[in-house]
């Protein structure tokens, strides 16, 4: 009798602790879905994520035009560029809009009429639109990847430089002092360069066996974050992440991870690098020292970049839903099924809490994460249930 008591309080307790270990989610955290939209034409599968502009507007890619809705997702305009945006738009602060195409670079005026354009008399293949094609550095200047160069074009007036490529361009990146450029050559390799508002190479760092680099800087611009695939993988070769310093080039830390593939990475303004490697893992790295503050293995992920709200919470896109993880310990809060799934890194409002996306059937979502100290923030809107752990999200031990 007594041995058939201790077996039942060792089990009954051995229960309690499994329990308490894969609660996966904090009491009162479910999410709300302010609005969704439909979009004409689609937009999940156009690898680009909804842009927030200075003013608060949703810009998307649609086929071959940019849809501007405000933030309750009525259309404001649609400009036709009559070709595949291959990029996220830069803004003016007099209103106007810059969104680059294999061949041009288009504005398009505050209410949505054609305003100036730079074209390249034919379209160049090659290019990788998961990665930035156009961004405003140095002297107040656009660089621009088009097809296999990169171009230098004063806003509203033409081309001041470019540098063509013996091979494609992977990423483009930049600030109010250098450009830097990913690019393979065959004597050379990979290689990343910074350079000046003139195309004068300021520091170049040999990557010679990587296949795809993804470039990003630091909310400050302080360090320049480089993640590599490798032509070839092996036990010994796999992806890595390197930081940068952005005005020298030296290598601040780098990390190996176990993985053969990652994807683009999301510096935050909180100081952390997340990505995802393998398409089954969430990593957040300090950006400073690259220590590890969280890895967390979720099943089916898309590989696009995490975001991350002003609260923690971190959403990360997976191959049939969305996903919401505890910036704090890993725990996952709850995860929404999308049909098509979610393809690019989610946008977040100025709010810093609404967050925005596109489904795989091209159905433009906004929504929030319910926190128990929060109020309802729309009267009558869905709200998701919280997922059970089954084997969707274990925190790494």
């Amino acid at each position: 009798m007594h041995r058939l008591k201790y077996t039942l309080i060792t089990m009954l307790l051995a229960l309690f602790l499994c329990l308490t270990t894969l609660q996966p989610a904090r009491a009162g955290t479910s999410y709300t879905i302010l609005w969704q939209r439909q979009i004409a034409g689609g937009t999940g599968n156009s690898g680009l994520s909804p842009v927030i502009s200075p003013w608060g507007d949703i810009f998307l890619v649609t086929g071959s035009s940019i849809l501007r809705l405000n933030s309750q997702g009525e259309q404001i305009w649609d400009f036709k560029t009559g070709e595949r945006p291959t990029g996220a738009p830069v803004f003016f602060p007099d209103g106007s809009t810059f969104v680059p195409t294999a061949r041009a670079l288009y504005e398009i005026k505050p209410y949505g009429r054609p305003g100036w354009r730079f074209t390249i008399s034919t379209g160049e293949s090659g290019g990788n639109t998961s990665s930035p094609t156009l961004a405003r550095g140095p002297g107040e200047s656009f660089y621009l990847l088009l097809g296999k160069s990169l171009y230098a074009v004063a806003p509203r007036r033409d081309m001041l430089w470019y540098m063509g490529q013996s091979d494609y361009p992977v990423a483009v990146d930049a600030n109010r002092q250098h450009v830097f450029v990913a690019r393979t050559e065959k004597d050379t390799g990979t290689t990343v360069e910074a350079l000046d508002g003139s195309g004068a190479t300021v520091w170049r760092r040999g990557f010679a066996e990587q296949k795809q680099l993804y470039l990003s800087l630091s909310p400050g611009g302080k360090y320049l974050y480089v993640a590599g695939v490798p032509k070839t993988t092996s036990a010994m070769n796999k992806c890595s992440l390197y930081a940068l310093n952005a005005a020298s080039g030296a290598v601040v830390w780098s990390r190996r991870f176990s993985q053969a593939e990652i994807g683009n990475i999301n510096a935050a303004s909180d100081g952390l690098v997340y990505l995802v490697a393998g398409k089954e893992r969430l990593y957040a790295l300090d950006g400073a020292t690259g220590e590890e503050r969280l890895s967390i293995r979720l099943l089916d992920l898309s590989g696009a970049a995490p975001a991350v709200d002003r609260q923690g919470t971190i959403y990360v896109p997976g191959q049939e839903r969305l996903y919401a993880v505890d910036g704090r310990d890993g725990r996952l809060l709850w995860d929404m099924d999308v049909e098509g799934g979610v393809q690019a890194t989610p946008a977040l409002g100025p709010d810093g809490l609404t967050v925005y996306f596109t489904g795989g059937k091209g159905i433009l979502y906004a929504l929030q994460t319910a926190y128990a100290n929060a109020s309802p923030r729309t009267a009558g809107a869905a709200v998701g249930a919280v997922s059970a752990p089954g084997n969707l999200a274990r925190a790494a031990q």
